[in-house]
């Protein structure tokens, strides 16, 4: 197995940078209270003023790394995404102005009857004279 890196922005690198980037935005949080909640800061021994620059550079970073992420999947599968709309634009005048149903009996065999009622398509039973259906007459004339 051969694995070949390039420089160029890749969908797996981005996420691979998300979770690198998220999980150390979760590992930078720190515990102690914000310092506005004077009692728990008080209780805990300290309180916090804000996160690290760590941990707020890594969320965005981790966010930023998603958003590319994203736009380079939508990239790789444009023609794709294309070609679902351009289906979709044709596809909306035809739902419009749906055609009538038709129906065409199936060849009969040689030799026997077709098997299907010719005005309205129902399955004709050996030996009826009549279509269950709509009623037209099965005797051949």
């Amino acid at each position: 197995m051969k694995i070949h890196f390039t420089k160029a922005p890749t969908f797996t690198k981005a996420i691979i940078a998300t979770a690198v980037f998220g999980i150390v935005f979760l590992a930078s949080t720190s515990n102690l209270p914000s310092c506005s909640d004077t009692i728990a800061a008080l209780n805990s021994g300290g309180c916090i003023e804000r996160q690290s620059y760590l941990h707020t550079a890594s969320g965005w970073l981790a966010l930023f790394s998603l958003i590319a992420a994203v736009v380079l999947l939508a990239l790789k599968h444009k023609e794709t995404i294309r070609g679902w709309v351009a289906s979709a634009q044709q596809q909306a005048p035809q739902e419009q102005a749906p055609a009538a149903p038709t129906f065409q009996a199936p060849a009969p065999g040689p030799g026997r009857g077709s098997g299907f009622c010719a005005t309205c398509g129902t399955r004709i039973i050996a030996g009826d004279k009549f279509c269950q259906g709509c009623g037209a007459s099965m005797v051949s004339t």
